[in-house]
């Protein structure tokens, strides 16, 4: 009878998938309106999602979980093409799964976040849902799966199956792993937590490391609850600290309280846990990279309508510094009626130096859907960006390419590379020669080779 169930729902799933991709495919070299193409992908995501999120609920009121029906000990992907010329050189081949049931957006299939270990040779894997899962960078169509205690730590069911409340990112550090999320504090209040294990193949020991001081309430008087806006990002600054990323829920005066955790960049020490303040002013950084040759920042943040931002910190822990948000934008509202007290918490005034803030260095009108950025030469002065979105004529669904100036303080070069998927995460390995992208349009692994 398990084994029955097992494959009904994995039928299930792979119709549901096949179905999906073969049309967002089709409709990429036939349609002729990708607007159209886009909402139709969108609608039908929406519905298999939210099919999924039945079952998986209905699971676990029985102490299961859908994954393992699906796949108790691996993640299998298949290869759908290998090294296709690409920007600059670089060969780029694509990995395509079925076993990521779970998405960090409705346009999504399946959303995971990526890192290296030992030495670049291996690749960990968290999906959006909290399965983890590692394979040796040679051998990207299997991944096994490493079981862990997550589910005695996170106990809130919308971890699980809701399109965001997931896993927002992943840090290897030494041997240590760290797992940043939406946590829930108590009832409609949501905070941000770190949690941490040491690397391990066969069971992951989850504690908390980190919690914001205080949660955002759902029911709040400054707009509507944006879960999708919670930043974070975490990146290693050195050899005992880490940056982690806060956004501000849409609950926006927060960014500006200093006294508040989130709208912040922050430096965790993971030694004594100290918590230090770098930034403040953010909306929600969705990329984040630390030079320690040069000591700067580089972040990208999702601005409201239009304003999506790139910026730069120069010797960020000198003096705490403030980006703006929500006093400046070069965004907008996404309604036109707003009440007068929200325009006064957020003007979104066209200038940030004016104000007293810092200024991007490059804003993006329309947004992009900004995400991950990485560092392509041991200068630091070229990056990849990525874009999620959906409007390919927006430069949405690839990778931007930047160049900055010698100064580290002005981009002189871009480009834009269509990937027509939706750039989740990207990660490079030390030597600078491999980088790996999560897709999550299809739920794929991309490898890109020099």
């Amino acid at each position: 009878m398990i084994i029955l169930k097992k494959y009904f729902f994995h039928l299930i799933i792979i119709l549901l998938l096949t179905f999906l991709i073969f049309g967002y495919l089709s409709n990429k070299n036939s349609s002729q309106s990708k607007k159209n193409e886009i909402h139709t992908l969108t609608q039908q995501l929406k519905s298999r999602t939210n099919q999924l999120s039945k079952i998986q609920k209905n699971l676990f009121q029985e102490e299961k979980n859908i994954n393992n029906l699906i796949s108790q000990n691996e993640i299998v992907f298949k290869k759908i093409f290998e090294d296709q010329k690409l920007f600059n050189d670089y060969l780029f081949s694509k990995y395509t799964t079925n076993d990521i049931l779970f998405n960090g957006n409705s346009k999504a299939v399946g959303t995971a976040f990526i890192d290296f270990f030992n030495k670049d040779q291996n690749i960990f894997l968290a999906t959006y849902d909290g399965i983890f899962a590692s394979t040796e960078i040679k051998n990207l169509k299997q991944f096994k799966k490493i079981n862990s205690n997550i589910n005695s730590l996170i106990k809130y069911d919308k971890f699980y199956y809701h399109e965001q409340y997931g896993i927002k990112d992943i840090l290897i550090n030494d041997n240590d792993l760290y797992v940043s999320y939406i946590g829930k504090r108590k009832d409609n209040c949501y905070d941000l937590k770190i949690i941490k294990s040491g690397l391990n193949k066969n069971y992951l020991d989850f504690e908390l490391f980190f919690q914001t001081s205080n949660c955002v309430d759902v029911n709040n008087d400054h707009d509507y609850w944006a879960h999708q806006g919670a930043g974070g990002r975490i990146f290693q600054s050195d050899d005992t600290n880490i940056l982690f990323t806060t956004g501000d829920f849409r609950n926006r005066p927060l960014a500006q309280d200093p006294n508040s955790d989130f709208g912040k960049i922050l430096r965790i020490n993971t030694q004594n846990k100290k918590v230090d303040l770098i930034s403040l002013g953010h909306r929600n950084p969705q990329g984040l990279y630390y030079s320690k040759k040069f000591d700067f920042i580089l972040s990208t943040e999702h601005g409201p309508k239009g304003g999506d931002e790139i910026n730069i910190n120069i010797h960020p822990f000198l003096k705490v510094k403030n980006f703006g948000w929500p006093i400046s934008s070069y965004g907008e509202h996404y309604s036109k009626n707003n009440s007068e007290k929200i325009l006064k918490e957020a003007p979104l005034n066209k200038s940030h130096k004016k104000f007293g803030f810092e200024e991007p260095i490059k804003y993006f009108d329309p947004s992009i859907g900004i995400s991950e950025t990485i560092s392509l030469n041991q200068n630091d002065t070229e990056f990849f960006v990525g874009a999620m979105g959906s409007e390919i004529e927006h430069q949405d669904l690839g990778i931007h390419y930047i160049e900055l100036n010698k100064n580290r303080d002005k981009i002189i070069g871009h480009n834009y590379i269509p990937l027509y998927e939706r750039v989740r995460d990207m990660i490079i390995s030390k030597d600078k020669k491999t980088i790996l992208i999560f897709l999550e349009t299809t739920s794929s692994l991309a490898i890109l080779k020099k």
